[in-house]
């Protein structure tokens, strides 16, 4: 009864805002790989009819954390001056529907008092806050069993063993944690049962399936050989500082198979992604998506002050990498920067995914756009992103956020050193604004102003995860931000509801319950781009999987096609405003 009166409430309140265009199309998604034809040529403009090409609504983000009951949170990171590199490197989160009830509740990662040995279990625990269908959260861990008390990272949502309730995987430093959704409200640790018992200095997690059998894998990045006490310490103008990675060797990321019975099995080195070298990779973000279009599902892994990492999967279990192939590896100038975050998207609206890399200050956050060849050229300063340089950038997202028909860039700000500013003698900042670049067309981006942002995006922190939702059913995603500083920032959308949207959500069948990586082509006046399931993406966090879909001026979108990654296409024509549930026949 509790689930049903939600649902109403949450129609109603769609209705009243324009977001659900009828009764039967009221509510639900979708996704897979674009063909090529029609797909335009590189820096070619693709335009959907009747969108608006003008500048973001003013005021475009409201700061509702107090409102919202998150502003109770408060990262525990274990600083206590000894500037240990765990310290500033922790803060992800991630949306998931715990309690299955249709909206998008919010588990937040927390570390704890012992950075000295954050192996040895702490007193502050993860937390779990439930959504009660408006974007209000309450906190609910104990009630739901939760208490994560490892030196947690990053969060990474999927349902492991498709029962229709979404799991979690926390990564941590020492022993990452599998928790399965027992769907009575709460969580059982299965780790130890389920296998994934190495150790190390885990980070970003993406649940995906590598070998097309219906269950989902999972592809973990890890950062350095460090030991905090153990390791070397750093001191710079006499004060004692967090110590560069390139003074620590680089772990080798882990690649767990889905053995379909509730177990995993480590298969990283037989699936050729263990590394040759020590500073072959400090891995920090990752996304897997299918860049090349041959239906198999790719890992892209952000490093830091190492080339990235592109693994093409070869469909036999086992991986090549290719960044320097294709282009994705390092800058324009061959350069190696400090990969944090990273999210993929259609941003010229070619039917090929784009790749974005937040990057060091100092440093531009890369662009990788793709080409017809099955290359990518970074094109950060010639699309837009020439002020990054001036931020350190952490979680990050590529989306629509305006609804206006072109791709947004949203980005989490905040250095790592709390005392860059006295030895840059203020040459750069500790806190940070949060960077946002809106869509302006043809695949290009323009840093916006103060007055299309509204004043939320003003206020300095020490940003790291992010991750977007729709957290109020309104059909536009809001954004969720982890900082060292300020706990829980929580971003609502204020996009004009008179502007109409489309909100995709894709349920699998033979290709899984999450349908991860399933590729989408949505058509709106003849005109194309493609979109792509994942929650794992940005900096340690996860994502609504959703798709979201600006329709402009137009009265509905002409034909959206799911391509499944288990191969079978699904064909939707004359689809309606609002929220539709597309399922895998």
């Amino acid at each position: 009864m509790r689930r049903a009166r939600r649902l109403l409430d949450r129609l109603l309140r769609l209705v009243a805002a324009g977001v659900c265009g009828s009764v039967l199309g009221a509510c639900g998604a979708g996704s897979e790989k674009a063909s090529q034809p029609g797909a335009s040529n590189e820096g070619d403009s693709v335009e959907p009819r009747g969108a608006s090409v003008g500048e973001a609504p003013r005021g475009l983000f409201r700061d509702v954390t107090k409102e919202s009951g998150l502003a109770t949170f408060r990262l525990e990171n274990g600083a206590r001056g000894e500037r240990w590199l765990v310290e500033t490197m922790t803060g992800g989160l991630g949306f998931i529907d715990f309690d299955n009830d249709g909206d998008l509740d919010l588990w937040v990662a927390n570390a704890h008092e012992r950075s000295l040995d954050p192996t040895a279990p702490g007193t502050a625990s993860d937390r779990l806050f439930e959504n009660d269908g408006r974007g209000r959260f309450t906190d609910v861990t104990e009630r739901a069993g939760v208490r994560e008390t490892r030196y947690s990272n990053g969060v990474a949502v999927g349902d492991f063993d498709n029962d229709g309730l979404q799991d979690v995987f926390v990564t941590s430093y020492g022993r990452n944690t599998l928790l399965r959704n027992t769907g009575e409200g709460s969580f059982v640790d299965v780790t130890e049962s389920a296998g994934l018992v190495e150790i190390g200095w885990s980070m970003s997690a993406a649940w995906f399936d590598m070998d097309r059998d219906g269950d989902l894998d999972l592809y973990v990045t890890r950062y350095l050989e460090y030991q905090p006490g153990a390791s070397r310490s750093c001191v710079e103008r006499g004060e004692r500082v967090y110590c560069h990675p390139r003074f620590f060797r680089g772990e080798p990321d882990l690649l767990y198979e889905n053995l379909g019975d509730g177990t995993f099995r480590e298969i990283g080195k037989r699936a050729g992604i263990a590394r040759a070298g020590p500073e072959d990779g400090k891995g920090l973000g990752v996304v897997a998506f299918d860049f090349d279009g041959d239906r198999l599902v790719d890992v892209y892994v952000a490093n830091d002050t190492t080339p990235n990492f592109l693994r093409k999967n070869l469909g036999d279990g086992t991986f090549r990498e290719v960044a320097f192939e294709v282009g994705v590896a390092v800058d324009e100038n061959g350069q190696a920067l400090a990969g944090m975050g990273v999210d993929i998207a259609d941003i010229d609206g070619d039917l090929r995914l784009d790749i974005a890399v937040t990057n060091f200050a100092g440093e531009l956050n890369s662009l990788y756009l793709a080409r017809t060849n099955g290359e990518y050229s970074d094109s950060a300063r010639s699309r837009g992103l020439a002020t990054s340089h001036a931020n350190l950038g952490f979680g990050t997202a590529l989306a629509d956020f305006d609804l206006d028909g072109h791709v947004d860039h949203i980005v989490a700000n905040g250095h790592v050193d709390d005392l860059v500013e006295s030895i840059s003698q203020g040459r750069r900042l500790y806190q940070q604004e949060i960077s946002y670049y809106r869509g302006a067309g043809k695949g290009r981006f323009a840093p916006a102003t103060p007055e299309e942002t509204g004043p939320a995006l003003a206020t300095r922190a020490v940003g790291r995860g992010l991750a977007t939702a729709d957290i109020d059913g309104d059909g536009d995603l809001d954004v969720a931000i982890s900082t060292i500083d300020r706990g829980l920032i929580l971003l609502e959308n204020a996009t004009p509801a008179d502007r109409r949207r489309l909100a995709i959500t894709l349920r699998g069948g033979r290709s899984g319950r999450d349908a991860y990586n399933a590729r989408v082509t949505v058509e709106i006046g003849g005109h194309r781009r493609a979109y792509e399931a994942q929650a794992a993406r940005s900096y340690l966090s996860s994502c609504d999987p959703r798709i979201f879909v600006a329709l402009g001026e137009a009265e509905r979108a002409d034909r959206i096609v799911v391509h499944w990654p288990s191969g079978a296409e699904t064909t939707r024509t004359n689809v309606e405003p609002g929220a539709i549930t597309i399922e895998e026949p």
